[in-house]
């Protein structure tokens, strides 16, 4: 029996120790894409500088039709309910803040994607804003190198108070996913 028990104490201690490991590989992962992520918004907040895309579209059009804007002031006279401001470092981009919206205004979802230098998407943070359910749902979703997903939170807010708030029936928005910048929609324009 005693050489039984020690192989399944071995087992355990090798099964233990690697999802020891895994546990600590993801917490630093995490750590270091928080830490990118807080490093491109202080980038964004100091140098305000972007371009602007819209979708310019008809409204009943199932195909966007993206669309550069030289100036804040074009972009303001369009009618896009999808548009996106992105940010670039050292001629590479680093983030596209996307607003989708209704022609309704029934709602609103802000989707800030942060891509590392090498194009690849690090991390999705989303505030869906409705008046069904009158909610805001607050995601974040962090993404390895290769585009797997490694982990994913959603809280859902009370729309006025901001306090938590069951979700009950509501119309959910899907966060369109962009693995890479090459798939951003307007990329061709880049």
């Amino acid at each position: 029996m005693k050489p039984i028990c020690s192989f399944a104490l071995v087992l355990f201690l090798i099964a233990f120790l690697s999802h020891y490991s895994t546990a600590n590989a993801q917490t630093k992962s995490f750590s270091e894409i928080n830490s990118y992520t807080t490093e491109v918004d202080r980038f964004i907040k100091l140098n305000k500088k972007h371009r602007i895309f819209g979708d310019v579209a008809n409204e009943n059009s199932d195909d966007a039709i993206w669309k550069e804007f030289k100036t804040q002031k074009t972009f303001d006279n369009a009618a896009c309910y999808q548009s996106a401001f992105v940010y670039s470092r050292n001629g590479k981009v680093i983030a596209s803040n996307f607003m989708f919206t209704s022609p309704s205004g029934d709602w609103a979802h802000f989707i800030n994607y942060y891509f590392r230098q090498d194009g690849s998407l690090a991390k999705i943070e989303a505030q869906l804003n409705t008046f069904y359910g009158d909610l805001s749902v607050i995601r974040h979703r962090y993404y390895d190198a290769k585009g797997g997903l490694i982990k994913s939170t959603r809280k859902f807010l009370d729309l006025q108070t901001k306090k938590p708030k069951k979700p009950g029936d509501f119309m959910d928005n899907e966060i369109p996913l962009y693995k890479t910048v090459a798939e951003l929609p307007f990329h061709k324009l880049l």
